[in-house]
C-alpha cells in the first residue's frame, strides 16, 4: 500500500493559478463559417503551448457567461452580411484578440471556469461540479453523520473547490461542506493527512474557526464548518451575500464599504495573532485573503487553514512569482496579509505585485504597515516578519482595547513529532516549487528583454546599412556628374571668354573666380552645336 501512496504523492497536478497567454494566430474558412485558431501558453514556458479552434459564437457564449461580473468587455458585434470577406475577417480577428486580452487582464476573470474551459478545454471540464456532487454523495453515505441538502454553486474562486449545504443529523443544524481536490503541492500520504485533520479538529484558538468534520479520499478531501451568515470579510466589504455567484459578487461590485482605521487596527492585530500561532506550531496558513476570514462578534476567524495540507495554490501566487525574495512560508503570509489589509482599507484589490503609492487621506501608521508588507524595497529584501508587524505601534494600540486573547481561552494545536517532520518536508518542497517557478519566470523575462535588444540592434544595423548604401549611391552619382561636366567642357567648341584686364599673371595664366568659371561652363553648354561634330561611320 505504501508503494501506491508514494506514486500518488509524486503525481503531477495542474496549478489552476498559472497565467494563460492567448494569441489569435490565424482565421480559416470551414464549411461556410470562420474558425479562429488560438495559440494558448500556460505559464512562462514556451514549450507549454497548444492550439484551440473557436468560432465567433463561442466568443459570444463566453461573453454571456462573463456578463454577470459587471465588467465591461469589448466584444465586437455580430454581422450577418459580408462576414466572410477577407477584410472583415482580418478586422474581427484583431478585435477578438483585443477582447481576449482584456479578459485575461482581470485576475478574477482569468481564474474563472468559463475562461479556463474556453482556452483549455482538455484540462477544464464543465462537469467538475457534477463530478464533485457525485463524489460527495457517495462519501456521505458511508459517513452517516451529515445529510446532503444541495450544492452552493460557484460561491468561491477556486475551480476545483465545491460547496454543499449539509445537515448535522445529531444536532439538526445546517452546516457547510467544502470539497477540495488535491493540489500540486500535496506531499503528505493519506495516513499522515488523516492524522493532521484529526489534530486540526482538536485545535483551539480564539481567532481560528473550528473544524466540525473531515474526510480525505483518493482525489481530494472535504471539511465541514459552521455557516457564517455574514459571509467573509470580502462579502462585508462589498455588501453582498455569501451564497451568491463569485463573479457577480466580486467582479465589479457596486457597493464598497472599506473598514475604518480603528477596525483595521482591531482586526489586523487578531489576524496577526492567529498567523503567529500557526507559524509557531509549524503549520503556516499560506492562503490569507479577505475571502478566508470571517468576523463574528467583533472577532475574526481564520478559515481554510487546511489548504496548505491539501497542496492547493494560493490566490496571490501569480503576484508571488514576481517577488524574488518572497518564497518562504512566513514571507508569503506577510505579503498576503499586506494585500488583505490593503483591500480592507480601500475596498479594492491590489492589481500589482507591490505598491509604493498610497492615498493621501490614509493614516501614516497604516501606510507604514503596508510599506513593510508591499513596498518594492521591502519585497526586494524579503519583507518584514510577523513579530515585526505585531510590535508595530499601529497594532500595539489594539492591546489597550482588550483585544488580546482572554486568559481563559485555551490555545492548543499539537502534531505528533513524525507528522511534524513530514509537514516540514512538505512545506520545503512547496517552497522549492515556488522558487523554481520564480526562477523560470525571471528567465523567460530575461529572454524577452534579450530578444528585444537583439531586435533593436539588428534594426540599427539595417538602418546603418541603408544610410551607407545611400551615401555610396550619392557619391557615385556625384562623381559621374563631375565626369560628364568635365567631358562636356573639354569637347565644347565655343569661343573662349575674354580675359579681363589686370587678371593676367606673369606666366601668362588666366586667373578667374569660381563664379566666372561656372558662367563660362554654362555658356559653353548653351552654345554647343552638335552639327559641327565630325561624322563617324558606325559600321
Amino acid at each position: 500500500m505504501a508503494i501506491f501512496e508514494k506514486s500518488f504523492q509524486t503525481n503531477s497536478t495542474l496549478d489552476d493559478t498559472e497565467t494563460l497567454i492567448c494569441t489569435l494566430e490565424n482565421a480559416l474558412n470551414v464549411d461556410k463559417h470562420t474558425e479562429y485558431i488560438l495559440r494558448v501558453q500556460r505559464g512562462p514556458s514556451k514549450e507549454n503551448k497548444w492550439d484551440v479552434s473557436r468560432r465567433y459564437k463561442h466568443f459570444s457564449e463566453l461573453h454571456t457567461n462573463l456578463q454577470k461580473s459587471n465588467i465591461e468587455l469589448p466584444l465586437p458585434p455580430k454581422k450577418l452580411i459580408g462576414n466572410m470577406q477577407p477584410s472583415f475577417i482580418a478586422e474581427r480577428q484583431a478585435a477578438l484578440q483585443n477582447y481576449i486580452r482584456e479578459v485575461l487582464k482581470h485576475h478574477v476573470l482569468a481564474l474563472s471556469l468559463p475562461v479556463r474551459s474556453f482556452l483549455d478545454p482538455k484540462n477544464y471540464s464543465v462537469t467538475i461540479a457534477e463530478q464533485a456532487l457525485q463524489t460527495i454523495s457517495i462519501a456521505l453515505r458511508g459517513d452517516g453523520r451529515y445529510e446532503l441538502k444541495g450544492p452552493l454553486p460557484e460561491i468561491g474562486w477556486r475551480i476545483r473547490k465545491q460547496f454543499f449545504m449539509v445537515v448535522d443529523t445529531d444536532t439538526n443544524i445546517n452546516c457547510m461542506l467544502q470539497w477540495m481536490s488535491y493540489g500540486p503541492d500535496k506531499y503528505l500520504s493519506g495516513k499522515d493527512l488523516q492524522t493532521a485533520f484529526k489534530c486540526l479538529q482538536n485545535m483551539s484558538h480564539p481567532y481560528i474557526d473550528e473544524l466540525l468534520g473531515y474526510q480525505n479520499l483518493e482525489t481530494g478531501a472535504y471539511v465541514v464548518r459552521k455557516i457564517h451568515e455574514n459571509g467573509s470579510v470580502r462579502d462585508i466589504l462589498y455588501g453582498t451575500e455569501y451564497a451568491k455567484n463569485y463573479l457577480a459578487k466580486y467582479g465589479n461590485p457596486k457597493v464598497r464599504k472599506p473598514f475604518t482605521t480603528g477596525q483595521l487596527s482591531h482586526y489586523g492585530y487578531q489576524i496577526l495573532q492567529a498567523l503567529k500561532f500557526l507559524q509557531d506550531k509549524g503549520l503556516p496558513h499560506g492562503h490569507i485573503h479577505p475571502g478566508n476570514i470571517t468576523i463574528t462578534n467583533q472577532r475574526v476567524l481564520l478559515l481554510d487553514i487546511e489548504n496548505v495540507l491539501l497542496g492547493v495554490p494560493c490566490l496571490y501566487r501569480p503576484y508571488l512569482l514576481e517577488l524574488r525574495h518572497t518564497n518562504t512560508a512566513e514571507a508569503v503570509d506577510v505579503h498576503c496579509f499586506g494585500r488583505t489589509l490593503y483591500e480592507m482599507a480601500l475596498a479594492t484589490t491590489l492589481d500589482q505585485y507591490y505598491c509604493d503609492i498610497y492615498p493621501e487621506e490614509m493614516s501614516e501608521d497604516l501606510v507604514s504597515v503596508l510599506r513593510l508588507c508591499l513596498s518594492s524595497t521591502s519585497c526586494k529584501h524579503g519583507g518584514a516578519s510577523l513579530d515585526d508587524l505585531l510590535h508595530h505601534h499601529f497594532f500595539t494600540r489594539a492591546t489597550l482595547n482588550g483585544l488580546t486573547p482572554r486568559l481563559d481561552t485555551r490555545q492548543h494545536l499539537k502534531f505528533p513529532l513524525p507528522l511534524k517532520d513530514e509537514i516540514k518536508k512538505a512545506l520545503a518542497c512547496a517552497e522549492l516549487r515556488l522558487k523554481a517557478d520564480q526562477k523560470l519566470l525571471r528567465s523567460a523575462k530575461r529572454e524577452v528583454r534579450i530578444q528585444e535588444i537583439l531586435n533593436s540592434e539588428e534594426e540599427m544595423k539595417k538602418q546603418k546599412r541603408r544610410v551607407k548604401k545611400r551615401d555610396s549611391i550619392w557619391k557615385s552619382t556625384s562623381s559621374l556628374a563631375e565626369t560628364v561636366r568635365s567631358h562636356s567642357a573639354s569637347t565644347a567648341s565655343s569661343p573662349t571668354p575674354p580675359v579681363p584686364s589686370g587678371d593676367t599673371s606673369g606666366n601668362g595664366s588666366v586667373l578667374t573666380s569660381p563664379s566666372e568659371g561656372r558662367g563660362a561652363l554654362l555658356q559653353a553648354i548653351c552654345s554647343f552645336d552638335k552639327t559641327r561634330l565630325a561624322k563617324v561611320n558606325s559600321r
